[in-house]
């Protein structure tokens, strides 16, 4: 399956209105369209997996938007702005994210991004 795939089917829940699938090196293996993740918010995103308390301090910004921490760990980073929101999984090799709108309840956008990430994690992603 390509990486595109992944957003593809992301996309088909209906759960996530975008999604991006990122490097650990802050390369963009798979993104929807119109989607455009400055390389700025990649490294503050990557570097908030290993020390979260930036992001809880400033926020997390993806695609120019500034989202309000709700969780950040090692493995998972949840935000929001208002009634939407993203969730980002860390997998071996990559972070998957997904954006919900506000018709969407965050934890059916999370549920999403997690099965995503932890089958990427179980294919040694």
């Amino acid at each position: 399956m390509s990486w595109d795939a992944y957003i593809t089917n992301l996309l088909a829940t209906n759960y996530v209105t975008e999604g991006v699938i990122l490097g650990h090196n802050g390369s963009v293996w798979a993104a929807s369209p119109g989607l455009k993740i400055q390389p700025a918010e990649i490294t503050a995103l990557i570097a908030g997996f290993k020390e979260n308390s930036p992001l809880h301090a400033t926020g997390v910004h993806i695609n120019g938007v500034k989202y309000f921490t709700l969780r950040a760990n090692d493995n998972e980073v949840l935000a929001k702005k208002g009634p939407t929101g993203i969730a980002c999984y860390k997998t071996t090799q990559a972070i998957v994210i997904g954006f919900h709108p506000e018709s969407v309840q965050p934890g059916q956008c999370t549920t999403e991004v997690a099965k995503v990430a932890d089958y990427l994690r179980e294919q040694g992603y």
